[in-house]
């Protein structure tokens, strides 16, 4: 202990000896500093400022020359018709004022009568020039004891005029003029500046040492200086008012400055060249002052390493002292690390046994989800081909005319039914593939304008037959095509419109707003906001809105025909596509849901505006609400359409007016339908009327057009378009229009008639069989029937090439599934084998079940129940592009 005591001592003793010389070492460096950047200021100072001096003076005096120039040329311009008399004389004197920009131009004659372009004046006692006796050209200063200075410049002529001689000429330039000229402005560090002094000492740009003093005079305020040694007051007074050149140092309210000065020729004027030292001093300074501290910074890390070198030494030694208990208990330690090592052992082979038994429940548990998918796979087949039959023989017994009310409202409410019926399976199977992880989104290409139109459509009806009100909006500017799965996106919006019609009684209002919320990195998120005016939820039930099941009050599922699944569908869809949704609502208030979904940009979208030149359309939006016209013009303005818009019918008129006698009529007029004055009926009435079909016209409207449909096409409409607008579906109804009328050579997509045309059925289910040919009986086609996948290929390869338009084909079917008869049919040798469309008809409804039937070499694929309507759309397209490839 004693010499641990001692040890300590002398560590303490030392390390404050050390630290004393570093900061003594450190204060006599930065004193040292200090007096260096001083001695180096003034070193720069007065290296440079006798250089810039005589430059700025050098300036000053050819600027006063140039000056004495321009009156000499002014004079040599004086014509024997300027000094006919004393008009022609200030005409003259007008036109050189304003031609060098001067404040005067005058003459004085043998008397010191002053002319000038205003008249003449007899203030010649104003001016120090004597107009008696000067010889050469004279610079001096009007008005120097006022802050109005100016140059007066003053030469010597003997010209003859009325009856006299003028003797002298003269003028005056504005003093901050000719200072501009001389570029008298401060540099820009604020360490130098130049000024011009009479030798009396009074500045002619009326500021003294820059500022600094308040005095009018430099000679006063130098008064109050402090000299540097070598420099005294009395000497820079003589010198200064001599004309001489000189330069002084000395010290003006705490700051270091050196003046230089010197005569400017030709006057009594003294050039100044001010340099402020401690302004320099202090910018040097600051490296002497990094200096200073970068020997701080030094000697504190030297202090840091002693302190740490004198801590080993105490630590190594107090190190030392440890190692005998350290050996002491090294014997316990490695004795207790055995102990816990057979204890790690033992519960080694405890978790090797668990985790055999959790991969044995793993696999069991795998097994059972193949066994359940298989289950809901074959239950959606099996459920699904009943529910074909009932539904297709529901609709045929629904054509038939002959049928009583009675029996046609049984019928109507069976459809309905079968049809709830079917929306409840989807629903369970949805719900049981998205608990499996078995549902996968696709990306892929999509219009979001035709998703929009579909859903507006699907919706409109539903709010017009509950006497609800409707509203899409589009905020801001969203683009038309993006990359992401269409069907769940228009699921997922559908759903919760339908739920929002469904809760919502008459009148209500149902808005669905839609913008953009963030574009990045070739991604755009979506904000879809649903609300509605209907019965609302408490909030202790918001948050198990989402559950499977779940339902507020057990009543509404026998009064809305709601299953529970709808929203936990939903939230799992939107959640699969990275995205959230929220709800908000009130009881007996209304709803609103949010959903927020990022989809990948569309850089080139496959259908675009190349069949247009959108360049050459003129485009007229005609709308009440100038919101909706603001919105028209954004969309149709990136898309490169010019566009005008007017707020009513009469000033839509008035617009077309003048185009049309401009030779540059409006080749579209997109009408709002209901405005106030004339709505677009009348408008369009109007246009056709007074043009012909000089422009197409579109009624654009958020309502259902069926009630004015053969009203408007009567009088010259030529199309309709549901709001929000795109700029695609603009393109797309106006190319349309065009085709129809024969004003573009594009082909129209067309379809062929069913008509005598040889259907080729495969099905094994009788009574769906009969249902498919009783539905192509209606559109006068031939159908033959095969019972499994066997007989229609030997069908097929008995008919003759071509004999067959189509073939309709289910997929599972007894001894060659309709995949495998696909495979086959498409690998036949015959020319009609790679061409004759086979659509699927099938109760698998799976998304797999969609890719199978289409890498089996299908063309589409239907799932059952099939809808009559549908079915013929996709044979007469299929047909019809079929007999294009053949030349048929």
């Amino acid at each position: 202990m004693e010499n641990r005591r001692s040890t300590v001592g002398f560590i303490t003793a030392g390390s404050m000896l050390i630290v004393c010389i570093l900061v003594l070492s450190t204060l006599w460096m930065g004193q040292s500093a200090k007096n260096d950047t001083d001695k180096a200021a003034r070193t720069v100072s007065l290296l440079y400022l006798d250089e810039l001096a005589a430059r700025r003076e050098q300036v000053v005096e050819n600027n006063l020359q140039s000056n004495i120039k321009t009156i000499r040329i002014a004079i040599d311009l004086l014509t024997d018709e300027d000094l006919s008399d004393k008009a022609h004389l200030e005409a003259y004197q007008s036109r050189m004022k304003h031609l060098y920009n001067l404040d005067k131009f005058a003459f004085v004659d043998t008397d010191g009568l002053i002319y000038t372009s205003l008249g003449t004046q007899t203030n010649i006692n104003e001016y120090t020039f004597d107009y008696r006796t000067i010889s050469k050209p004279e610079i001096s200063v009007l008005n120097l004891d006022t802050r109005d200075k100016k140059v007066v410049i003053a030469v010597p002529i003997n010209i003859p005029f009325n009856g006299k001689a003028l003797s002298v000429c003269f003028m005056e330039i504005d003093m901050k003029v000719m200072l501009a000229g001389a570029s008298m402005d401060s540099g820009g560090d604020g360490a130098t500046f130049c000024n011009i002094y009479t030798n009396q000492g009074v500045a002619l740009s009326n500021t003294v040492l820059g500022g600094l003093s308040a005095d009018d005079n430099l000679l006063v305020a130098v008064r109050n200086a402090e000299f540097e040694k070598g420099y005294d007051y009395d000497s820079f007074i003589n010198d200064f008012q001599s004309g001489k050149k000189g330069e002084i140092s000395f010290t003006y309210k705490g700051i270091r400055e050196t003046l230089s000065f010197a005569p400017v020729q030709d006057t009594d004027w003294q050039l100044t060249y001010l340099v402020r030292e401690s302004v320099i001093s202090d910018k040097i300074g600051y490296i002497s002052s990094d200096i200073v501290r970068r020997s701080i910074i030094q000697s504190v890390i030297i202090i840091a390493a002693i302190l740490g070198m004198f801590s080993l030494i105490l630590i190594q030694t107090r190190r030392n002292a440890g190692l005998e208990l350290e050996r002491k208990t090294a014997e316990a330690e490695i004795k207790g690390k055995q102990e816990e090592l057979e204890q790690r052992i033992a519960l080694q082979k405890q978790l090797e046994e668990q985790s055999k038994l959790l991969s044995e429940a793993l696999t069991a548990a795998e097994g059972a989800n193949k066994a359940k998918t298989a289950f809901l796979s074959n239950m959606s087949h099996e459920i699904r081909t009943p529910m074909n039959a009932i539904i297709g023989l529901d609709s045929l017994a629904l054509r038939d005319d002959t049928l009583s009310e009675k029996t046609r409202e049984y019928l109507t409410k069976i459809n309905g039914s079968a049809k709830h019926l079917l929306g409840l399976i989807n629903d369970i199977l949805d719900m049981s593939r998205i608990e499996s992880g078995r549902l996968v989104l696709r990306s892929e290409e999509f219009s979001f304008s035709e998703v929009l139109e579909q859903i507006n459509t699907m919706v409109m009806t539903q709010c017009e037959e509950k006497g609800l009100s409707f509203e899409c909006r589009i905020n801001g500017h969203i683009d038309d095509h993006f990359i992401g799965y269409e069907m769940k996106l228009k699921q997922v919006i559908v759903n919760i419109l339908s739920n929002a019609v469904k809760f919502t009684e008459t009148p209500g209002s149902i808005v669905l707003s839609v913008e953009k919320i963030n574009d990045f990195e070739g991604q755009s998120t979506l904000r879809f906001s649903i609300k509605d005016t209907g019965i609302g939820m408490s909030k202790e039930f918001i948050p198990r809105v989402f559950d499977s099941f779940a339902q507020e009050d057990s009543t509404r599922k026998n009064k809305y025909g709601s299953t529970g699944l709808g929203m936990a569908i939903t939230k799992s869809i939107v959640e699969l596509m990275n995205g959230t949704i929220t709800v908000d609502s009130e009881k007996g208030v209304g709803t609103e849901f949010v959903v927020v979904v990022p989809l990948k940009n569309c850089e080139n979208p496959s259908v675009g505006f190349d069949t247009i030149s959108t360049k050459d359309m003129h485009v007229l939006v005609v709308d009440d609400d100038p919101i909706a016209c603001a919105h028209a013009k954004l969309v149709l303005d990136e898309a490169g359409i010019r566009a005008d818009t007017a707020n009513g019918g009469t000033k839509a008129l008035e617009m077309l007016e003048v185009c049309h006698t401009k030779q540059d009529p409006y080749n579209l007029v997109l009408l709002d339908w209901k405005m106030a004055g004339m709505d677009g009926i009348d408008v369009a009435k109007e246009i056709r009327s007074r043009y012909d079909n000089e422009t197409t016209i579109i009624i654009l409207t958020a309502y259902n057009w069926d009630e004015i449909m053969d009203e408007a096409f009567h009088i010259g409409v030529d199309s309709f378009l549901a709001k929000p607008l795109f700029a695609s579906n603009v393109i797309d109804e106006f190319m349309r229009i065009a085709r129809r009328n024969s004003l573009s050579t594009a082909k129209d997509k067309k379809r062929a008639e069913l008509t005598g045309r040889h259907i080729l059925l495969a099905e094994d289910v009788m009574i769906n069989a009969e249902i498919v040919k009783e539905l192509m009986r209606f559109r006068d086609a031939n159908v033959d029937h095969a019972e499994n996948g066997r007989l229609v290929i030997e069908m097929f390869e008995k008919s003759e090439p071509g004999y067959y338009d189509a073939i309709l084909m289910d997929v599972r079917m007894p001894e060659v599934d309709g995949l495998e008869a696909a495979r086959r049919i498409r690998a036949l040798e015959r020319p009609d084998a790679k061409l004759v469309p086979i659509i699927a008809m099938t109760a698998n409804a799976f998304d797999e079940d969609v890719q199978r039937s289409l890498q089996a070499g299908m063309n589409a694929h239907l799932s059952k129940p099939v809808e009559p309507e549908q079915l013929f759309k996709l044979l007469e397209e299929l047909i019809w592009k079929k007999d294009e490839m053949t030349g048929k």
